[in-house]
Formats: structure tokens, sequence, C-alpha cells
């Protein structure tokens, strides 16, 4: 064989590799949207269906808990507690298709990493409602305040979108009344909270943007809640420059780089949204811990495996 064919072959060989590890990217990148998908499936489904709980379960003994008087409403603690997690659960399964579909379009590398965020921060409101490791009375107070935070929010929304019809007056042509804050007045049902949480001898606080019954933050939680993983440390707090797009500066040559080919590779995106794998897993642990059940244990296990294959030869 001549040298020029020597180098020909070369160059076949070398073009035939590089196709064939465009085919196996594209394949690990469908497979990890598919099981992406496969946890948002069972995250809707934790989300919307009864759970199946343990006898000696921290849920168990949240069902023995005295109802909640919110005026002239009494409402039992579990299904407070259900509610106000699975706003979260289903915020998180929802976005985690989005995350599918950016993995999948490897389009936009920034749209990704927001929506993996936007996951994990769902998962860690929803383990801090259901935190095992702490009382009834202290996960009811977690929830109420995740309640007032969401009646606030919707307060200010109709008065940013001009003030239109309420809650309230809209409930007046539904068939039904949601003991949960739809189709209510947000502001007495906030006042409701506020009069239940201080009969119970529990501090009342107003922060900037609502009232507090135990203050609640991205940070605060992360470093306290159990069984956490080390991403949370840093990477998905207020304090993180990815949480206010000052980015680092290795992440800003990947933002150039993605605009300059116009493409985010699937890898790019795994490699810098571990919010994705890191909310399910601190949420799925803390669930089991709350039910005393294994809930998506192969999903998770079959998710997990696909976002660490990067392709690398064992």
């Amino acid at each position: 064989m001549t040298g020029e064919e020597h180098d020909a072959t070369w160059a076949r060989d070398m073009v035939a590799q590089i196709h064939q590890g465009a085919r196996e990217a594209h394949e690990r990148r469908d497979a990890l949207a598919v099981a992406v998908d496969e946890i948002a499936s069972g995250f809707t489904q934790l989300g919307l269906k009864p759970w199946k709980v343990g006898r000696r379960s921290s849920a168990r003994e949240d069902t023995r808990a005295p109802d909640v008087q919110l005026g002239n409403r009494a409402i039992p603690v579990e299904k407070i507690l259900r509610y106000e997690s699975a706003v979260n659960i289903l915020s998180a399964a929802d976005q985690l298709r989005g995350f599918a579909v950016l993995l999948r379009a490897e389009a936009s590398l920034m749209g990704a990493v927001s929506v993996a965020r936007g996951v994990f921060e769902a998962c860690l409101w929803a383990a801090a409602v259901l935190d095992p490791t702490i009382s009834t009375d202290e996960r009811l107070q977690r929830a109420l305040t995740r309640r007032l935070a969401r009646l606030s929010a919707g307060i200010r929304l109709n008065r940013m979108l001009g003030g239109g019809i309420t809650d309230h007056e809209q409930s007046a042509d539904d068939d039904g009344d949601d003991e949960h804050g739809s189709n209510r007045d947000p502001a007495q049902d906030i006042d409701d909270i506020v009069t239940y949480a201080k009969s119970r001898g529990w501090s009342v606080k107003k922060s900037r943007r609502a009232v507090e019954i135990t203050p609640l933050s991205i940070d605060w939680l992360s470093e306290n809640l159990e069984n956490r993983v080390g991403i949370e440390g840093y990477a998905w707090t207020s304090g993180s420059s990815m949480a206010h797009s000052e980015h680092a500066a290795d992440t800003a040559s990947w933002i150039e780089l993605t605009q300059d080919i116009g493409k985010a590779p699937a890898w790019l995106i795994q490699h810098l949204s571990t919010g994705v794998w890191a909310g399910p897993r601190l949420f799925l642990e803390t669930f089991a811990g709350y039910t005393g059940k294994v809930h998506l244990e192969r999903e998770y296990q079959r998710f997990e495996k696909r976002f660490w294959d990067h392709g690398r030869k064992a």
C-alpha cells in the first residue's frame, strides 16, 4: 500500500468513526430523553394519584393530626401537605418534559440549564413540605407558608394584570368550592391562615412579598434537608452565578460555542444540567422516607444510568 493509499484509508476510517460516534451520541441523547419522560410520567402519577404509605410512616402519622380550622373550613392536615407538595411535584413533571424536548432539539443550552434549575427547585420545595425528619406541626407550618406565598403571588399577578375579575367573584359561577385557594378570595384565605397560625401560638412575620409562618428559602432548605447530594451546596442556591445569569468563565465559553456552531450538544446540556438529576433524587429519597414506601425505583435507576452515560469505555 502506497503512502497515498494509506492516507486515504486512514481518512475513510476516521470519517466512519466520526459518523459512528455521532450515531452513538444521538442514541444516548434519545435514550436519556426517554428516561426523563418516564420520570416525568411517574411524577405526574405521584401528583395526581393516591399515595401508598406504610403503617408507621410520617404520612400515616399526619392522618391522625387534628384538622386545620381555616375560617369556617376544617381541613385535614394530610390534605394540605398533599396539595402543597403536589403543586411542586406536578411542576417538576412539567419541567422534566420540557427538558426532554430541549435535550432532543439540542438548540438551547441556557434554556435547558434554566429548566434544570426549575426541576431542582420544584423537587426541593416538595421535599421540604414532606420532610420526614421534622414533626407534623413543622411540616404543616412549611406547607401553610408555601400556601401564603402562592396566595400572595396570585394577588400580585391580579394587580399587575389590572385587577380584573377576582377569584372569589368567579367562584359564584362554579359548581364547587376549592378549599386549596382556587376560585376563592385569596386575601380572606391569607387572613384565615394567619388567624389559625396565631391561635396555635406560631410566630407570624411579614416578609417583603408574603406573610411567613416559618422562614423558607432555597438556600436554607438545601443546607438543612437530609440526604442532600453535593450539588445543592452551591450550584443551585441563590448565591450561584447560574441563578443570576452571572456566568462563570467556562460556562460563558460554552455559551459562545453553542451560539457559534448553532447547536447545543446533548452531552453539554447534560454536563451543565445536573439539577435534573439531583432534584428527583432528593425528592424521591425524601418521599420514600415520608411514605415508608419506595416509589419509581426502576424508573429512576434507568434515568440515573442514562444521565451519567457519556459514552466512556469501561
